[in-house]
C-alpha cells in the first residue's frame, strides 16, 4: 500500500507511484502585468495615480523573501477596516428603518469571505493575483480567502492614494444592488432561538466531510438536535455550511407543542438511514463543533 497522506487533516492512501494529479498537472498561467491594470482600474471605475499601490495589493506574501513588506497583508487589514466602515456607513443610508441588530446582520453577510470572493471573482482578480509558482499551481488564484483578501487590499489601497469618499464610493459600485436586497437573516441565531424557547437543548453541528478539488473545498456539515440529524448544508466555507444546515432545518421546523413532531426531515426510518449513511470514501472524519 503507498504512504499516507494529509488532506484537509484526514488521511488517505497514496499511489505507489506518486500523486497522479501532479502528473497531469497543466501549465499554469502567469499573472497579468501592470500593463493590463486598465482592466481592472475599468471595472473599479478607479484610476491609480501610482500603479504600485495596485501592484502591491495584487502580490501575496508567497512572492517575496521573509521579512520584506510589499505584499498585501498590510493593505489588507486596512481594506478590512475600510469596508466594515463603508458598508456600516452604506446600509445606514439604504436601509433608514432597520434596528441596529439587523444592521449588523447585514454588515456579516455582506463583508465575509464568500461575499467578497464572489465579487473578486466578478473583478476577474485571479488573473492579476501575483503567486508563488507553488501557490499557483495549487489554484491559489481561485482560492476564496486570498481573493476575498486581495478584493480588500485593493480597496484599503483606493483609501490610501484617494480617501475615504472614494474608497466608499467605489465599495457602493462593488456592492451594487447587494445594499438593497441583502437578507440580514442568521439561521443559526434562529434555530438556536426557536429550540430555546421549545425547551431544546442547543443545535451541534457537525462537519461531515470535504468534498472537491484541495484548492476549491467544499464544506459538508449537518446540524442535530438531541442527537437527531434535521439538516444537512454545503458551502466554500465551514461557517456557510452550517447556516445552510441550519435554514434546511428551519425548513423543516413545525408547529406543535411535542418537539419530536416539529422536526419532520424524513420519516423515521430514513432519518436513521441519514443519521448512519457513510461519509464520502475521501472522508474518514467527523468533527464536532459548538453552536456558538
Amino acid at each position: 500500500m503507498g504512504a499516507l497522506q494529509m488532506r484537509f487533516g484526514i488521511l488517505k492512501v497514496a499511489s505507489e507511484n506518486g500523486d497522479d494529479s501532479n502528473k497531469n498537472r497543466r501549465p499554469v498561467a502567469e499573472p497579468l502585468g501592470q500593463e493590463h491594470y486598465s482592466e481592472i482600474e475599468e471595472r473599479l471605475q478607479y484610476s491609480f495615480t501610482e500603479k504600485s499601490w495596485l501592484e502591491r495589493a495584487l502580490t501575496h506574501r508567497s512572492v517575496h523573501a521573509r521579512g520584506e513588506k510589499t505584499d498585501y497583508e498590510r493593505l489588507e487589514f486596512l481594506g478590512d477596516a475600510v469596508f466594515d466602515l463603508a458598508v456600516a456607513h452604506l446600509l445606514l443610508d439604504h436601509h433608514p428603518e432597520a434596528r441596529e441588530g439587523e444592521l449588523s446582520k447585514m454588515r456579516a453577510a455582506l463583508v465575509n469571505t464568500s461575499s467578497l470572493a464572489e465579487i473578486a471573482r466578478e473583478l476577474e482578480l485571479g488573473k492579476f493575483i501575483r503567486l508563488s509558482r507553488g501557490e499557483l499551481a495549487s489554484g491559489g488564484s481561485d482560492r476564496s480567502s486570498i481573493l476575498a483578501d486581495v478584493l480588500e487590499a485593493v480597496v484599503g489601497a483606493i483609501y490610501r492614494e484617494g480617501g475615504y469618499d472614494i474608497a466608499r464610493a467605489c465599495v457602493e459600485r462593488l456592492l451594487g444592488s447587494r445594499l438593497v436586497t441583502v437578507n440580514p437573516r442568521d439561521p443559526k441565531t434562529e434555530l438556536q432561538e426557536a429550540l430555546h424557547a421549545a425547551g431544546s437543548e442547543a443545535p451541534v453541528y457537525r462537519l461531515e466531510c470535504v468534498e472537491g478539488p484541495e484548492h476549491q473545498p467544499i464544506f459538508v456539515s449537518i446540524v442535530e438536535v438531541d442527537g437527531q440529524v434535521v439538516g444537512r448544508g454545503r458551502g466554500a466555507t465551514k461557517k456557510a455550511s452550517q447556516q445552510n444546515a441550519a435554514e434546511e432545518a428551519l425548513a423543516h421546523l413545525k408547529g406543535g407543542d411535542d418537539l419530536d413532531a416539529r422536526f419532520l426531515v424524513q420519516p423515521a426510518s430514513e432519518n436513521q438511514d441519514l443519521a448512519q449513511a457513510p461519509a464520502p470514501a475521501s472522508v474518514k472524519e467527523i468533527t464536532t463543533e459548538s453552536s456558538e
